[in-house]
């Protein structure tokens, strides 16, 4: 009776052996081939806090920027246009408190900062999914933990957080970390980590509204959180001020370059225009807070809440101004929820049920793609397959949209529909 578990979990074992292998090899021989030899999200972050905090100029200023385009694009952007005419889109995009979290680094060369980021980047993302898998009680055999790992770090969104060492994959896993801390009542370190995660805003712009809505409504338990949260980011944002004066209006003149530099533009921007895509991401907003109303007094360890919770974060990666993949490792934990919800969409019809087969079929599609491309690397050569990298992205965008939807579905049937405390796999 157990070798048919052993051996089932041994299958999803080499099956997430092959994806990730698959992944890896178009991420870095595919999609990156023609990136510039030095293009990475690290540097500019690096190099700002470097000259901060050593040699005090502003990291938001034209020459700085350019430093910072001439290592990355191996030129710098001199060229004045009327939404950036001192050329400093590409350059340092982050609140200046980032320099805080990369103060160990600046004193070591690029390449030994590098190594450090993405170990504490990885090892940060693996203990968000550890202490989650753990705190929801899926009771997995050792090959299946393994199985999970393999699949998180070889999703794209994954590898490409770390091909480019984007602080994405250190936002998420901290915001992630901050709401299991939230999950088992430690509130003050949850606010001060939530707080540090805004040094990418646009993660929990949504967030944070709905985390102020359920701590007023539940004051007396969790105004914890409301204090430790409002201390640690008035502390980063006086700290910023301290370093770098003025640096708000600063930052948001950045953002302003930076949106045109990098084609930032929502989903429902490419759907709808600039204009309408504004509306209807109001209208989305104001409904899924309308929506996850009624859960706003739910206990933090609640699935109900834990559902709500994520259904705000994948909306945001449906109207915040990017398209880039990476931000999507703020899903890890709706996954983890849908993957415990599964029998209750299961038993409760037939829309949820395609909600569900629609999202694993748009998340697993980059996984089949690659493996093809793969495949096609063995009879072709590497540059005929250039042509053809844009083939696993073609459901990315479509991700947030059906994690969106299937977190609703469960949300809805939260309340007729019991969730089991425990998943038992493999």
């Amino acid at each position: 009776m157990k070798s048919f578990p052993i051996s089932k979990a041994v299958c999803w074992l080499f099956l997430s052996l092959i994806s990730a292998g698959s992944m890896a090899h178009y991420v870095t021989k595919i999609w990156s081939a023609n990136q510039p030899p030095y293009f990475n999200d690290l540097y500019a972050s690096w190099w700002a806090a470097h000259e901060l905090l050593i040699r005090g100029r502003n990291p938001y200023s034209p020459s700085v920027a350019h430093e910072i385009q001439a290592v990355i694009y191996g030129t710098s952007v001199n060229a004045s246009s009327p939404n950036d005419p001192t050329g400093i889109g590409g350059g340092f995009a982050y609140p200046p408190y980032i320099a805080l979290l990369l103060w160990p680094t600046i004193y070591l060369s690029f390449s030994a900062a590098q190594k450090l980021f993405l170990c504490v980047s990885i090892l940060a993302t693996l203990a968000s999914l550890l202490v989650w898998l753990r705190f929801r009680r899926f009771r997995w055999s050792q090959l299946t933990w393994l199985t999970t790992a393999l699949f998180t770090f070889g999703s794209f969104p994954a590898l490409q957080a770390i091909k480019l060492q984007n602080p994405s994959l250190l936002a998420a896993a901290l915001i992630t970390i901050a709401l299991f801390l939230l999950s088992t009542d430690h509130f003050i370190l949850a606010g001060s980590l939530l707080a540090v995660s805004t040094f990418k805003p646009q993660f929990a712009i949504l967030l944070i509204p709905w985390l102020a809505l359920w701590t007023i409504s539940n004051w007396r338990r969790s105004r914890a959180l409301a204090w430790s949260f409002l201390a640690t980011l008035l502390l980063l944002v006086f700290v910023g001020e301290w370093l770098v004066p003025g640096w708000i209006s600063s930052f948001l003149h950045v953002i302003r370059a930076y949106r045109h530099y990098t084609y930032g533009h929502s989903l429902l921007d490419v759907w709808f225009g600039q204009r309408w895509g504004v509306v209807v991401a109001v209208g989305l907003v104001l409904a899924a807070f309308a929506f996850t109303w009624r859960h706003r007094k739910q206990p933090a360890d609640s699935m109900t809440f834990l559902l709500s919770t994520n259904l705000i974060l994948a909306l945001t990666l449906i109207v915040i101004p990017t398209l880039a993949p990476h931000a999507q490792l703020l899903l890890l934990l709706g996954f983890l929820c849908l993957l415990q919800g599964r029998p209750s969409l299961s038993s409760s019809g037939a829309l949820p049920r395609l909600v569900w087969a629609a999202t694993w079929g748009v998340l697993s599609w980059p996984w089949i793609a690659a493996f093809g491309l793969w495949l096609a690397a063995i009879r072709l050569p590497e540059s005929a397959l250039l042509g053809y990298w844009q083939i696993p992205l073609y459901t990315s965008p479509l991700l947030p949209v059906v994690v969106t939807l299937a977190l609703g579905c469960l949300l809805t049937i939260a309340d007729k529909v019991g969730f089991p405390e425990s998943q038992s796999v493999g």
